[in-house]
């Protein structure tokens, strides 16, 4: 800027030294002149062209200045405006070299900055890309303690299975004389015809045998519960089968219960003529239909109900 000062300053003397030696005589000013100086003036002002067109300004205001001379010695107005036109053509280079000097940096600019904005994005995207692989290999992880998770837990199961099914072979085997097998409601013993007289609920004394190992086995087993159901046959009315039926679940469980075992293992109910397991049409039909089903549970749990 300093430059431009003084170049605006020598003009400006110039012009003033033109003045006075034109006391005598005026000098010969043209449009093109005047509108050489606007357009040099302007130049120089211009921060675009002074920044990337300096030469060219300072070549602006030398022309100028010939101009002024030939000017104030009163020159031909062809040679003044031949001057002039080439300081206005000066400094409209100088000001059209800023503003292409001065888009081209704009562009640079926005160039850059859609560089940085795609470096950004790119850094952004393999950002998110590392978040998802690591948590696809937590997933995966997780998937694989779930899975050896579960691998145990089958093993488990089966384990539990193979006990169990060890168990209810044992169970079985002890109540082998009794003719027990496994039901989905728990291990079912059938008391027949033996043990009581027809129409009567007193237990024979030839079923205490029965009775007893049956005892045996809850007392080695104290952590089972049983749930004793009556049966009658079709002879007779329903309320008195279902009296009846209850009451010889009652003496099995009172002869139980005389061998040692707690009443609070043993329930009793009674189905009268209900669940036949024969037509009841013959004698020995009916004899199959007057029983006693003994249930024993898998556990310490009471033996789930006829549903």
């Amino acid at each position: 800027m300093k430059s431009i000062h003084s170049r605006l300053s020598l003009t400006a003397l110039a012009a003033a030294c033109l003045v006075f030696a034109g006391c005598a005589s005026s000098p010969t000013v043209t449009p093109a002149l005047e509108q050489a100086r606007a357009r040099v003036q302007a130049a120089e002002i211009d921060p675009a062209a002074v920044k990337y067109a300096s030469l060219d300004v300072k070549r602006a205001g030398d022309a100028l200045r010939r101009a002024e001379a030939l000017s104030a010695q009163r020159e031909s107005p062809a040679d003044i405006d031949a001057a002039a036109h080439v300081a206005d053509s000066q400094a409209r280079t100088a000001q059209a070299l800023g503003r292409a000097a001065t888009d081209e940096e704009a562009i640079r600019t926005a160039e850059a900055d859609r560089e940085r904005a795609r470096a950004d994005a790119n850094a952004q995207r393999a950002q998110s890309a590392q978040a998802q692989a690591l948590d696809a290999r937590q997933a995966a992880s997780q998937a694989q303690a779930q899975a050896q998770q579960a691998r145990e837990q089958a093993a488990l199961a089966q384990g539990d299975a193979a006990q169990a099914q060890a168990q209810a072979s044992a169970l079985q085997a002890e109540l082998q004389d009794l003719q027990a097998r496994q039901t989905d409601r728990g291990m079912l013993v059938t008391l027949g015809d033996v043990l009581f007289e027809s129409g009567r609920a007193e237990v024979k004394p030839a079923a205490q045998a029965s009775i007893g190992k049956l005892a045996q086995y809850l007392r080695q087993h104290p952590d089972r519960r049983v749930l004793i159901e009556g049966f009658t046959d079709s002879v007779g009315g329903d309320q008195a089968n279902l009296s009846l039926s209850q009451r010889r679940s009652q003496a099995v469980a009172a002869a139980l219960q005389a061998q040692g075992i707690e009443p609070s293992r043993v329930a009793i109910r009674g189905y009268g003529e209900a669940f036949p397991v024969a037509s009841n049409a013959t004698a020995t039909d009916r004899a199959l239909n007057r029983r006693v089903e003994v249930y024993i549970s898998r556990d310490d749990q009471p033996v789930r109900s006829r549903s």
